[in-house]
């Protein structure tokens, strides 16, 4: 990294030390260039700068390229900005400091690691996106609602949502179309079947001619979500979904609750699910509830669903036996057990782990 001035000199000062080398006046540099006296003293006085049409005038009288009057003034505006800059980010520092994942960011190589906590916060800034640690709010509304309980770490969340825009950026989509992704919706879930890195990059690829991105971000800490549904512009939906509870019944359980959110639910609000938040606004709780109803139907069917829970008697050979009947891996029906009766020890070995981090 090259040196970094502390202060910004301004090109007045080597106006003035030329002037005194040439031993020329005020007054006679005035007379030379047809520049007003009053300019001429504001501007060895740092108080006007050297305009394009001065730096001529300047390289005519002193046989000095306008280039080198240019980069003068061009080199004091980038100083002056960066050391506003860091006097910002030093105001600033105890708002960095609530990104407690920030070392997380570093090893998932979202960002560089820096010695200097001002560097850091630089750098998390850059990663953001944003000028201001102040504007986070405005730019990550969804991290900062009201149905968020007390625990969740927005400045993490913000950070976890940042990286999906990222992922998502670097992946290429057709127009969304509504009525193609409702006919992928058999075909995705047939998808639950196969391999987990197979059914990641088929999941990739069909979302993609539908309009959608779908990205795995890796959890940071303290954000306590599982996925987040957003509108990138009209025609380009995200789905970010994250291995936060390691389990593939969850995985496949969220994803099928954000699709319902990109079928059913208006473009201009994002959707962020969490696992255990209770949500206080009723209109979002609203919303929530389709599409977890959504999401349970399409895993299991609801008749089907009826006629296992009241005409078999539960075991890992029956949950085998009924997941095979309608299309599923074993996991997915034991999860469903588990969330239904809050017992998630139970069948807990019928129910895979995700390897994806």
């Amino acid at each position: 990294m090259g040196y970094k001035s502390p202060f910004a000199i301004h090109p007045g000062e080597t106006l003035r030390d030329i002037l005194k080398s040439e031993n020329m006046t005020q007054k006679q540099l005035s007379n030379r260039t047809g520049l007003h006296y009053v300019t001429i003293s504001n501007i060895l006085a740092g108080k006007d700068p050297i305009t394009p049409e001065t730096a001529i005038k300047l390289s005519l009288v002193f046989n000095i390229s306008e280039g080198f009057w240019n980069n003068l003034q061009k080199n004091y505006e980038e100083t002056n900005a960066r050391i506003s800059l860091e006097k910002k980010i030093k105001n600033e520092i105890d708002c960095f400091k609530k990104f407690t994942c920030y070392s997380e960011l570093v090893k998932h190589k979202f960002l560089k690691d820096a010695e200097k906590i001002e560097e850091k916060a630089k750098n998390l800034l850059n990663f953001l996106g944003i000028a201001s640690y102040k504007l986070l709010p405005d730019n990550y509304r969804v991290a900062y609602r009201k149905t968020l309980n007390k625990q969740i770490n927005k400045e993490n969340l913000s950070a976890w949502l940042r990286c999906g825009e990222i992922m998502a950026s670097k992946i290429e989509t057709k127009t969304f179309n509504k009525n193609k992704l409702k006919r992928s919706i058999s075909e995705i879930r047939k998808m639950n079947l196969l391999d987990e890195d197979v059914y990641i990059k088929k999941l990739k690829q069909i979302l993609a001619e539908c309009g959608v991105s779908i990205v795995f971000v890796p959890y940071l800490k303290n954000t306590f979500v599982n996925g987040v549904t957003r509108w990138l512009n009209p025609q380009k939906a995200l789905i970010q979904l994250t291995p936060r509870n390691r389990y593939e019944d969850i995985l496949w359980f969220t994803l099928f609750h954000e699709i319902y959110h990109v079928l059913n639910h208006g473009k201009k609000l994002s959707y962020i699910s969490f696992w255990e938040t209770d949500y206080t606004d009723e209109n979002y709780l609203k919303l929530v509830k389709e599409a977890n109803i959504f999401a349970e139907n399409t895993l299991i069917p609801k008749k089907e669903w009826l006629k296992f829970k009241t005409k078999t008697k539960i075991s890992e050979s029956s949950i085998k036996k009924f997941a095979k009947e309608i299309g599923v891996k074993p996991g997915i029906v034991a999860g469903c057990l588990a969330k239904r009766t809050n017992n998630w020890s139970k069948y807990s070995n019928l129910r895979k782990k995700l390897s994806i981090a």
